[in-house]
């Protein structure tokens, strides 16, 4: 049954009812506890859905961006009036709303982000090269990669490979014969992606060319909108005009032809939008979701309205750090998260923290990285950027080269249910509670499934040598050969050398 509701409601929480949804860097708060509150119109590097969900097979959307506040016994939103809220109640279950939700509002597409990136590790540049790299820097990262005895896969080449912002060249003095060094990366097994975003530097030629034939974005008095972004101030390409998007299609196209495979699709967000004072800066977020689509080897970290298209969705930028909301801890919760609001092909930031201020200013913890390479191992996808190999013991180094192998190892598996939810649109990890609703797993959330069949449990806790694991109704063999019945509460041992996981067999 469908209420269509006032854009300003008060929907009561049933006892034990959880919800989840919205911001999936959020996935901390969730299932969401009182005192949270949420504003979707303000994403920062964020996935994010209008939707809520809950485990008594209760959901609610609305078509606009909506501000949450919840306390212990309602949820209070507030929606553009033009769209209002739907709450739909009568589904059984978490998995019964998430479905309906699915069916009505985002309904599989059947395509898929690149097979590579589920099957091999990534490896992104931006630790070790920031804002230089060479192309004899990109070379040598990619054999010490095979030196170390990784598997190749999709290498990134980040930030200030090129020209000026929007000026979408390489460099020419750092990378002297760009068509060689592609070449020689393919022939040492790898595809390559490079790093662009909608922004470009103000007053350069390109900056010129683009406001000549109107493809930027405008002010209120007609003149090129200028912004700060992260890197500093810029104007922006007008992602709602075809003739824009034709525009970049054709440059991306020329770096196609000189033999690179795929693109990062940086920024995006509606807050850098609003700043140059768009009446609706949630719909370029939707453009360059939906341009990034024509790119099967791709990766977002901003979305909106993007559930079940075939992107490869990275979360937010990490600290180097255990614990709070861009911390180890955040890892599992976040990519729950994710895969409740219907973004499957869940990519985890990169291993031992992707924002590179917190990396270098704080003492490296080797245990930290570890761990953070294991927690990604059995994720649809894993993605390295800080060398192991240079910062890492023989001892951590090894381990984490175990994890990069299992993932590998396990690719083949990880990309049919890749394949699968492309076609089902069912999450591809997923909270106990998706899969075994009755059982009071709501509020576990530091392990996972990987498909129906495979539970993860990785440790994301300093210090740590073992783990409490909750183990849903079946049969089960560890990662150790131990076998256990389930349902049941185990204590493992988990030194830094494990990764525990568990195959139900029965």
């Amino acid at each position: 049954m469908t209420k269509t509701l006032r854009a300003a409601v008060t929907v009561p929480v049933a006892q034990g009812e959880e919800w989840w949804g919205g911001a999936a860097a959020d996935g901390l708060a969730m299932p969401l506890r009182a005192g949270y509150r949420a504003d979707l119109h303000d994403l920062e590097g964020n996935q994010g859905m209008p939707l809520l969900l809950s485990t008594h097979g209760r959901h609610i959307w609305s078509d606009r961006p909506f501000t949450v506040e919840v306390t212990e016994a309602s949820l209070n939103l507030h929606a553009d009036p033009s769209a209002g809220v739907l709450l739909d109640q009568g589904h059984r279950d978490l998995a019964g709303a998430f479905r309906s939700l699915m069916t009505r509002h985002f309904p599989p597409q059947g395509g898929l982000p690149d097979p590579l990136l589920f099957t091999a590790p990534q490896y992104n540049l931006w630790i070790e090269l920031l804002f230089n790299p060479t192309q004899q820097g990109v070379l040598d990262y990619a054999q010490a990669i095979l030196d170390h005895g990784f598997p190749p896969g999709i290498l990134m080449i980040d930030d200030r490979w090129h020209e000026e912002y929007g000026n979408w060249t390489f460099h020419s003095g750092r990378f002297p014969d760009p068509a060689a060094m592609l070449k020689q990366l393919h022939d040492m097994g790898f595809k390559t992606m490079l790093w662009i975003i909608p922004y470009l530097t103000p007053d350069s030629e390109v900056f010129r060319e683009l406001r000549r034939d109107g493809l930027l974005l405008h002010d209120r008095h007609g003149r090129p909108a200028i912004g700060e972004w992260w890197n500093g101030f810029g104007a922006a390409l007008d992602l709602l005009n075809p003739h824009a998007l034709r525009w970049l299609k054709r440059r991306l196209e020329k770096l196609r032809g000189l033999g690179v495979d795929g693109f990062k699709f940086d920024g995006g967000e509606p807050r850098f939008y609003a700043a140059l004072g768009c009446a609706d800066p949630h719909a370029y977020t939707v453009a360059w979701n939906r341009f990034g689509t024509g790119y099967p080897l791709n990766e977002f970290r901003d979305a909106w309205l993007a559930a079940n298209l075939p992107l490869a969705q990275r979360q937010r930028d990490k600290g180097h750090q255990w614990s709070g909301p861009d911390g180890l801890a955040a890892l599992v919760p976040n990519a729950l998260a994710q895969s409740l609001t219907g973004h499957a092909y869940v990519c985890p930031d990169m291993i031992g923290g992707g924002e590179y201020q917190s990396f270098t200013s704080r003492g490296f913890d080797a245990e930290l990285f570890v761990r953070y390479a294991q927690a990604a191992a059995l994720f649809p996808m894993m993605q390295f950027s800080a060398a192991p190999w240079r910062l890492l013991s023989e001892e951590h180094l090894g381990l984490c080269r175990d994890a990069a192998t299992l993932h590998h190892r396990m690719g083949t598996e990880i990309l049919d249910l890749a394949r699968l939810s492309s076609r089902t649109g069912e999450p591809i990890i997923r909270p106990l509670e998706y899969d075994h609703p009755g059982h009071g797993y709501a509020q576990v959330t530091d392990q996972f499934k990987l498909g129906p069949d495979i539970l993860v449990a990785p440790v994301l806790t300093a210090g740590a040598v073992q783990r409490t694991v909750v183990l849903p109704p079946g049969h089960w063999r560890a990662d150790d050969g131990e076998e256990y019945e389930g349902p049941d509460t185990l204590e493992i041992h988990a030194p830094l050398t494990r990764l525990p996981w568990f195959r139900r067999t029965a």
